[in-house]
C-alpha cells in the first residue's frame, strides 16, 4: 500500500536520494530544501508501508495563474503501479484549490516515458527549448490548462 502526502522536513535526505538515484543529472540537498522553503504546500511525496518514500513531486509557484513542476520522480522499482498518476493528480488538485489555471514543466527532449506521461494527462508541448540542460541537451516545455479538479 503507497500513501501520498506532503513533504516535511524530514523527508529531505530521503527525498534527495530518490530524486538522484531516479533522474538524469545531480541534484543538491540545498536544491530540495530551496523548493520547500518557497512552497512547503507544493511538495509532495508517496510512501510505502514502511515509510520509504518511493516517489516525489516538487513544485513551485510562478506567475500568471501558474504552477511547475520542478522535479517529479518515481523509483524505478515502483513505476508502472499509478504512483505518478497519484501524486500528479494530488498536485493539480492542490493547484485547483489554490487558484492556479496552469501547471507547466519542462523534461528533455530524450525522456520519452516522461512525455508520454504528461501528454495522457493532458499536457501539450508549447516549445522546443534548445539546449536546456545544457549544450546538445534540448528540453521541451509542457503545459496543462487546468479547468477543473479532475479535468
Amino acid at each position: 500500500m503507497i500513501v501520498t502526502r506532503s513533504m516535511n522536513e524530514s523527508d529531505l535526505f530521503k527525498v534527495y536520494s530518490l530524486i538522484n538515484t531516479n533522474l538524469d543529472g545531480r541534484f543538491t540537498l540545498d536544491t530540495i530544501g530551496y523548493f520547500m522553503d518557497l512552497w512547503p504546500e507544493g511538495q509532495m511525496v508517496a510512501v510505502d508501508l514502511f515509510g520509504n518514500i518511493v516517489g516525489a513531486l516538487m513544485g513551485s509557484q510562478l506567475t500568471n495563474g501558474r504552477a511547475s513542476i520542478s522535479l517529479f520522480a518515481v523509483d524505478s522499482k515502483y513505476r508502472g503501479q499509478g504512483i505518478g498518476t497519484r501524486l500528479f493528480n494530488d498536485f493539480r488538485l492542490k493547484c485547483f484549490m489554490s487558484g492556479y489555471r496552469e501547471i507547466q514543466l519542462e523534461l528533455r527532449t530524450t525522456n520519452s516515458q516522461a512525455f508520454n506521461f504528461y501528454t495522457k494527462h493532458g499536457f501539450v508541448k508549447t516549445e522546443d527549448v534548445p539546449s536546456l540542460y545544457g549544450p546538445g541537451e534540448d528540453g521541451y516545455r509542457m503545459l496543462l490548462r487546468i479547468n477543473s479538479a479532475s479535468s
